[in-house]
């Protein structure tokens, strides 16, 4: 997954952080127990977006690693390709 999906991830988890703030300091004044049930409700969704968020960084992990090994053998095909037309090259000539 790209930067930009992790960072939407991120946005809608400090949305919900916001939300839940604003709801417990709601229950905390004395709100019903509505207000309990959506607190509830907006914890569970913080939870899964923060797992979500969580899956989305160890996958962006193991592309970054994956990426950077395939540089290294591009790196080093390439030389080998140089090298095998530096000695094929003069002697066509």
């Amino acid at each position: 997954m790209d930067a930009l999906s992790v960072a939407a991830f991120e946005e809608r988890a400090a949305t919900a952080e916001a939300r839940l703030s604003a709801l417990e300091s709601l229950l905390s004044s004395g709100a019903g127990p509505a207000d309990s049930a959506a607190l509830t409700e907006l914890r569970a969704l913080l939870v899964a977006a923060k797992e979500e968020s969580e899956k989305e960084a160890v996958q962006r992990k193991s592309l970054e690693d994956e990426v950077a090994k395939l540089r290294y053998q591009v790196l080093h095909l390439k030389r080998a390709v140089r090298e095998l037309e530096a000695q094929h090259t003069p002697a066509t000539r």
